[in-house]
């Protein structure tokens, strides 16, 4: 099951084309469902099924205009009056989808939509004369549950874009502390060559001193090149002091 979760996780499109499929035949069989001969009313029953389909295989390339486009379909079926079906699932899925991939003024948008599509619905259906039984109050109990499994989808989807910015978050300090403990590490190599280095410099010293000592009376000259040579490795230990402290300090 894990395997398979992350095969699908990593094929987006493969889950945008079985949204897209779903979508398809939920219209056809909405359609199916409409009393009569096939007419214009099944084809406006198809025609924005077909529609939603489009938008899911789009939406990740472009989360604006496809929430956008979707919101304008969603208001022209509610303001002429066309079935939805059961197709109508496809604005609840991009309600989160705008609240979780979309800039955050189309995520405002989505909010401002799914608050209205209960009102706009419940005024549709009372001009129709459909809801003439209900009272004012119940209306507007109607208008909320209308609106509210969008206003759910809206929250969830907000939900998830703050969990995702945690998430990119939390892979970006994990980066940082990665590319820390590198250098770390790399100074830490240094700091041991440096220290290598200076060890046998600072041997040689010792050792030359102790053979200028041993020669000073009997051959001067070489106790004379010996201190010439000493002069030469304490100049060389003060820069790899030098380095060492820049790289400590660093």
């Amino acid at each position: 099951m894990h395997r398979f979760q992350t095969w699908f996780l990593h094929r987006p499109a493969v889950g945008d084309g079985a949204w897209a499929l779903c979508l398809l035949m939920l219209g056809v069989w909405s359609a199916a469902a409409l009393p009569g001969p096939v007419g214009w009313r099944h084809v406006g029953c198809m025609a924005p099924a077909t529609l939603l389909a489009g938008l899911m295989m789009l939406r990740r390339r472009n989360p604006d205009a496809a929430v956008l486009v979707a919101i304008g379909l969603g208001v022209g079926q509610l303001l002429d009056g066309l079935p939805s079906g059961a197709a109508g699932v496809g604005y609840l899925v991009l309600a989160r989808w705008g609240a979780c991939y979309g800039s955050s003024r189309v995520s405002l948008v989505t909010l401002a939509s799914a608050l209205a599509v209960g009102p706009l619905a419940v005024w549709r259906g009372a001009a129709e004369g459909e809801l003439g039984y209900l009272s004012a109050g119940q209306q507007v109990v109607l208008a909320g549950l209308y609106s509210l499994p969008f206003l759910l989808c809206w929250i969830w989807g907000l939900w998830a874009r703050a969990r995702r910015a945690e998430l990119a978050g939390l892979e970006a300090r994990a980066a940082e502390a990665d590319t820390d403990m590198i250098r770390a590490t790399a100074r830490a190599r240094i700091a041991q060559e440096l220290h290598d280095v200076i060890t046998h410099d600072l041997t040689a010293m010792t050792v030359q001193a102790g053979g200028a000592e041993y020669v000073l009376l009997a051959r001067p000259y070489q106790a004379r090149d010996a201190v010439r040579g000493l002069g030469s490795l304490g100049r060389q230990v003060l820069v790899e002091l030098e380095c060492l402290k820049r790289l400590l300090s660093s």
